[in-house]
């Protein structure tokens, strides 16, 4: 699992959206990916702290990554994620970790939750995802279709 989640985590490196966010990932030991995000003005509503948007995109990448790194090189699809606001974040950065409730041949759940850097809970949700075991993911494939991407958008 070590090597699938390093080529995970290079997957999420390239993508532009982690430097958007300006976020970051990593797995831990048990192969459940933890996300950080560093709070910047670029991610604030109107009032000036994290959209909840962003929010709900740790969630839907803890949730995403814990279960991908359970299936290697297989393509897994979200069928259904939901997020739960608890606590603002108050300004802080953030960070989302997951976990896996159910590994099954066809159908993955997980939990997630964000926290602020003095540990509050600001968020959890739960996902779904379809194991599409006939589609192959390697990390070739996804940087070329990154750059394609990047190269539409010029």
């Amino acid at each position: 699992m070590k090597e699938w989640t390093k080529v995970l985590e290079e997957i999420y490196r390239t993508a532009p959206i982690s430097k958007t966010l300006k976020s970051d990932i990593w797995f831990d030991e048990d192969g459940r990916a933890h996300f950080s995000l560093q709070f910047h003005p670029g991610i604030c509503h109107a009032l000036g702290d994290i959209h909840g948007g962003i929010i709900a995109a740790m969630i839907d990448n803890a949730l995403w990554f814990t279960a991908a790194a359970q299936y290697p090189y297989v393509w897994i699809t979200t069928t259904e994620f939901h997020t739960y606001l608890v606590k603002p974040p108050e300004r802080q950065n953030i960070y989302s970790e997951g976990w896996i409730i159910h590994k099954g041949k066809r159908l993955a759940v997980a939990r997630a939750e964000v926290k602020r850097e003095d540990g509050a809970l600001v968020a959890y949700g739960t996902g779904t995802f379809a194991v599409l075991s006939h589609i192959r993911l390697d990390l070739d494939e996804a940087k070329r279709r990154i750059k394609e991407l990047l190269a539409q958008s010029k």
